[in-house]
């Protein structure tokens, strides 16, 4: 092997231009209380949405921040959002919107998920447009809007097709009257949500659409004081019909493109680390639990401190590459709860270089669609699982 190999646990400080271009900056470093760490790109999030903006035309746009906003982080993303100038937040559950309130947000903010009776009292109180999705729902939601002597803003889910929950088209029309005809109630939308969106000229995409709009035509001149929704990520990159009063985008605004459209949006988040060990092991030598990796030859090891208790999948053992001074090393082994190894064979690296997980080091990169295509599973699934042990950094580089 070239050059000169340390003793296991001994290391010396690198030095001159590449330690320089390599080492995590120390200001940024003396930050982490946590050798890991996400890198959002504020700016690139807000030119992402002027991109969609720009798509949709008079549209509103409402930017979905639920599942902690992608894994992005719920109230910075929404923060930076509101700055942005878009027009609601779209999440899943009552604890996600009354965290927003709690941290000022005061846009409208949309409850997409199906709501229970113990959460009305509270969707009312912290000021929140939520989904009903049947009769049963909207006399619960009376009751309660009776009790407090408000009118509870509402939206109306339709199921035109995605058969998760929502009222049947052949059932909305008696509900969209009673919604209208109640005093406790403020209709502001209806809506409804794409099964097959993210492909182009999809027939049940397209059947949706008609269905969708049929009811709107049925609903008559009342229809125009609603705001009618149904396109999300897909809708808006693939079927400009679906558009309509407003569009709801999660995918697209953290930069996770679909296949041929919105070429100008960059992907917002990367994934970083610092080396915490390296080791000479001798050949045949086995790595990590199960020895599922055997060195070929004597060779150089290191170790980084993420794993699937960071939400850093199992599945990337022995397949996964990351990024150590610009070049490519796979992982060696199964990845462990807190760590995982590389084989760097005879390359440099000291403790404290940086490894890019996801993102760009030098003239390569690593890029989220290869942990994509690598365990057959969809984007939002990888970035949603990395949880708060990793803590995030928000710059605004652009």
């Amino acid at each position: 092997m070239k050059g000169p190999i340390s003793q296991e646990g001994v290391f010396s400080t690198p030095t001159g231009p590449a330690a320089a271009a390599t080492s995590v900056p120390r200001s940024t470093a003396s930050e982490i209380p946590h050798p890991s760490w996400i890198e959002i790109d504020l700016q690139r999030f807000r030119d992402n949405l002027a991109v969609i903006r720009r798509q949709i035309g008079q549209s509103r746009l409402c930017c979905v921040v639920k599942a902690n906003a992608y894994g992005h982080g719920l109230v910075p993303m929404a923060q930076a959002a509101s700055v942005a100038g878009v027009d609601y937040f779209g999440v899943a559950h009552l604890s996600e919107a009354v965290c927003l309130r709690r941290a000022g947000i005061v846009k409208p903010i949309l409850v997409l998920g199906a709501i229970h009776e113990d959460q009305i009292d509270d969707l009312i109180r912290f000021d929140l447009e939520f989904t009903v999705s049947s009769a049963y729902k909207a006399q619960l939601v009376a009751e309660a809007a009776q009790r407090h002597a408000v009118r509870c803003r509402v939206h109306l889910e339709i199921d035109t097709g995605m058969r998760r929950t929502g009222v049947r088209v052949e059932s909305a029309l008696a509900l969209i009257d009673d919604l209208l005809k109640w005093s406790c109630f403020d209709l502001r939308g209806i809506y409804s949500h794409f099964a097959m969106s993210e492909t182009p000229n999809d027939p049940t995409t397209l059947r949706q659409i008609e269905q969708f709009l049929a009811l709107k035509e049925k609903v008559g001149p009342t229809a125009q004081s609603i705001i009618w929704h149904l396109a999300n990520s897909g809708g808006i990159a693939y079927y400009p019909d679906s558009h309509l009063d407003m569009v709801r985008v999660g995918l697209l605004c953290y930069g996770l493109s679909l296949p041929h459209s919105m070429s100008a949006l960059k992907l917002v988040l990367s994934l970083k680390s610092k080396i915490s060990y390296f080791k000479v092991v001798a050949a045949n030598e086995g790595i990590s639990y199960g020895h599922t990796y055997r060195t070929r030859a004597q060779t150089r090891v290191v170790t980084v401190p993420v794993g699937y208790g960071d939400g850093y999948r199992r599945d990337f053992s022995n397949k996964m590459s990351v990024l150590i001074r610009g070049q490519r090393h796979r992982i060696a082994g199964s990845v462990c709860m807190d760590q995982f190894m590389v084989d760097i064979g005879d390359k440099e690296a000291y403790v404290g270089d940086e490894v890019v997980l996801i993102g760009r080091q030098g003239n390569e990169e690593i890029q989220l669609s290869e942990m994509v295509d690598l365990i057959k599973t969809d984007p939002r699934e990888i970035l949603c699982h990395f949880n708060d042990r990793i803590p995030r950094i928000y710059t605004a580089h652009g």
